[in-house]
């Protein structure tokens, strides 16, 4: 499944048709390292061949296709394993890592991370601090699957790596215990429906369900009559249904996500809309980012200068910083997410304003000195070259994207920034996606 939550994983790099076309052949390749995306790398006469479900320092067979561009391969058996192999959880087709231990996990988003940015900067980053999880299993407290009508069965599963295939799954081990259930009510709640959808899955109020469903087809009146059921009957706080064609939502009690934000408080997330995978994760990224926010502050002052938040979605960093800020503004240009934010500010009596714009696009105040981002994975290159234009000498970077990462801390750095720390924090154990904090200070004299 797609765990990366904002954006579908991309491919390594776009294969190109070759022009003399050669059959795959099955060739004995070592695996030495994995790459972003989540293939192990060999080489064969100096090219590199990117192959899926390996660890690095194995000995595979695997059937070659050197006409693509680059060369893929497909395992077929793995002669001499990598000490690095484990045993997997379970095969749902969603866990991309889930064969390899959690040491060679953490090992390669760091060196994934740590050559993405030498390369956009030129030179060697500071050493890569690693967060390990909390739970390398059953952590997802929000999750997306996706359901489809095949030959009048449906079906509920994740979508195969690269590609809109469905592989249905009756049970997951990184699903928490609270929305794992989900995966054997769906197809009855689903039942009838024609065409195929996404269903997100998260956490609501009273650590009850709920369900938001984006449907391209028909649904069933079953369907409108069950999740009603489902709601009424308090096993779910909420439900909201989006049809292909249809404007406006039908909503259920209430659907939007409830968190434990990293304050211990709740944190009310807008329905449908994007938050980390777990509740604990998204505590240790909230906590370090108000942290680097703050290094090399004056402990006397207790707050750091104006600070301007962009990306800052329903307010998961916003809560921890606005109390240290001496002004506060975060910019989110869905709606829905901003009333969150503002409503999860004033339910903790904290002053900052929640701007419904463009974060990337947006014009950064002449007096901040402190600005925190959370970009999509296509990063933020607009917003990067304001803050390299403008007057800030701090910025904490979070990303999900280690290549557009790299890319925007290039732009700051050749700007005059020193990039200070780098940090992997495990959000999504047994995939290949990573997030990553990134910290920068101006330089003296480079403004």
């Amino acid at each position: 499944m797609p765990h990366g939550p904002r954006a579908t994983r991309k491919p390594q790099a776009q294969a190109q048709p070759a022009r003399n076309k050669r059959p795959p052949k099955a060739e004995i390749l070592r695996i030495e390292s994995l790459a972003a995306g989540g293939a192990g790398v060999a080489h064969v006469d100096e090219r590199a061949v990117f192959v899926p479900g390996t660890a690095p320092g194995e000995e595979i067979e695997a059937e070659v296709d050197r006409s693509s561009r680059p060369a893929r391969g497909r395992l077929l058996r793995v002669i001499a394993p990598s000490p690095e192999r484990v045993e997997a959880a379970c095969c749902g087709g969603g866990c991309d890592w889930i064969h390899l231990s959690v040491r060679a996990q953490e090992t390669a988003h760091a060196e994934i991370v740590r050559a993405a940015v030498a390369h956009a900067i030129g030179s060697e980053p500071p050493a890569v601090r690693v967060h390990a999880a909390p739970s390398p299993l059953a952590y997802r407290t929000r999750a997306r699957l996706f359901a489809r009508n095949e030959r009048g069965r449906l079906r509920v599963g994740y979508r195969a790596a690269g590609s809109h295939a469905l592989v249905p799954v009756s049970s997951c081990a990184v699903l928490a215990p609270s929305i794992a259930p989900a995966l054997g009510d769906l197809p009855e709640v689903l039942a009838g429906a024609k065409g195929e959808g996404d269903v997100q899955l998260g956490v609501g109020a009273g650590g009850r369900l709920v369900v938001e469903i984006a449907w391209r087809g028909e649904l069933p009146a079953t369907t409108w009559k069950i999740i009603d059921q489902r709601v009424a009957d308090g096993l779910w706080a909420g439900a909201r249904v989006r049809l292909e064609g249809v404007k406006t939502p039908a909503a259920f009690g209430d659907p939007r996500p409830v968190l434990e934000g990293a304050d211990g408080a709740p944190l009310l997330i807008a329905a449908g809309s994007f938050a980390q995978s777990s509740d604990r994760g998204a505590a240790i990224l909230a906590r370090r980012v108000a942290q680097l926010a703050c290094e090399d502050v004056d402990a006397a002052k207790l707050e750091i200068g104006p600070t301007l938040e962009l990306f800052s979605g329903s307010g998961t960093l916003s809560i921890l910083l606005a109390p240290i800020a001496a002004s506060f503004v975060a910019v989110e240009s869905d709606e829905e997410a901003a009333r969150c934010a503002r409503e999860n500010l004033a339910a903790r009596g904290l002053d900052g304003k929640v701007v419904v714009a463009d974060a990337d696009a947006f014009a950064i105040p002449a007096r901040t000195e402190v600005v925190v981002l959370d970009p999509p994975r296509a990063g933020a290159p607009g917003a990067t070259r304001a803050i390299a234009s403008g007057r800030a000498d701090r910025v904490v970077y979070v990303a999900c994207d280690p290549a557009t990462l790299a890319r925007d801390l290039g732009v700051l750095v050749r700007a005059g920034f020193a990039l200070t720390h780098i940090e992997t924090i495990e959000l999504f154990p047994q995939t290949s996606h990573v997030e990553t904090v990134a910290r920068l200070v101006r330089k003296r004299g480079s403004r």
